[in-house]
């Protein structure tokens, strides 16, 4: 007899799970019963990725529920991105918001292989990204809507904390709590292995001069706005939306952000210029923001690939293959040397 058959169920070792996915199913039982939705519901899958979205239809619209993945941050931090949203819902601002639960919570809380996890079910963010939608118009009016985000942030933050709040560098430098994965992903690659190291923690000391200045301005910011983010519908309608990593940051990073993202996609530069005029239209940049946008030009691609890294875990190294290494490691390191952090 082959002794692997002879195990009991109880003899057989407990899996450590990294990321599990949730059933459609469940999720239709718990949304049904939490929300005050209309008929019959239907559920599916949209996509997995940093976290697991769902599309859930009732009998007169559709939402989005997003599941968090089990990161470093603490389940309940998820509070920061609700809550600031809807402080924009109530300002009036085109966000994808969350919607209340019968009590009027907008988050809540499941328990997975992994531990518990986070669930909330937004508004659908009406048309299609803007990258199936590119106008310089349109990206003119996108960069003006986030400029109005970061005033809309400054007002929730005094409301929250109070007039004398003084933004941190904190949320900013969070690329470093992922430094340890990026170097064990990049283990066959020396020059990686000696760079990344000196060029976060230069980037440290940059970031906390800028604060220090007070002439780079840091507030409440999306963090991962690009160009898949936002939506524009068939009227012109624009809608901003996956706010997950909300904190706080440099305001020109926000901006850099995106324009990163542009030339990610390949788009044509002027949609950047013409986003970046657009946000200068409301608020414009400092001189000393303008000096500084190589090193937040360098910082995106290194919180991506920092980001990605910590995530591979569960959702797989190949995630990182979408462009070369070499291609992301030589555009970090041009832009660290350019800004002299390497």
């Amino acid at each position: 007899m082959n002794c692997e058959t002879s195990l009991t169920t109880s003899d057989l070792p407990l899996a450590e799970v990294s990321h599990s996915v949730l059933h459609p199913d469940f999720i239709v039982r718990e949304v049904a019963r939490r929300y005050a939705l209309k008929g019959d519901l239907t559920c599916f899958l949209l996509y997995r990725g940093m976290n697991d979205v769902y599309l859930v239809q009732d009998a007169e619209a559709k939402y989005a529920l997003r599941v968090w993945r089990k990161t470093y941050r603490d389940v309940d931090d998820v509070s920061y991105e609700l809550d600031f949203l809807d402080y924009l819902r109530r300002a009036g601002f085109p966000a994808s918001v969350g919607v209340p639960q019968h009590d009027g919570k907008l988050y809540f809380k499941v328990l997975s292989p992994e531990g518990e996890r986070a669930l909330a079910l937004y508004d659908w963010a009406p048309g299609v990204k803007f990258g199936d939608r590119l106008s310089e118009e349109t990206a003119f009016r996108i960069g003006a809507a986030m400029a109005e985000m970061h005033l809309h942030g400054d007002a929730w933050a005094k409301e929250q904390a109070g007039k004398d709040h003084t933004f941190s560098t904190e949320t900013a430098k969070d690329y470093n709590i992922c430094m340890p994965a990026l170097i064990d992903f990049v283990y066959d690659r020396p020059d990686d292995l000696r760079d990344y190291p000196i060029i976060a923690a230069n980037l440290d000391k940059r970031l906390d001069e800028y604060a220090a200045s007070g002439k780079v301005p840091l507030g409440v910011c999306h963090r991962d706005f690009h160009p898949s983010n936002v939506h524009v519908a068939e009227d012109g309608q624009i809608t901003l939306l996956d706010f997950d990593a909300a904190g706080e940051d440099f305001l020109m990073q926000d901006v850099q952000n995106f324009v990163w993202g542009n030339l990610f996609y390949g788009f044509d530069p002027k949609i950047g210029e013409a986003f970046e005029a657009g946000y200068e239209s409301v608020r414009p940049f400092t001189p000393e923001e303008r000096d500084a946008i190589e090193v937040f030009l360098m910082a995106k691609c290194l919180r991506l690939v920092a980001g990605m890294a910590h995530s591979s875990t569960a959702v797989g190294r190949g995630t990182l293959r979408f462009r070369n290494l070499d291609w992301l490691g030589d555009y970090i390191k041009t832009r660290a040397r350019v800004a002299g952090l390497l």
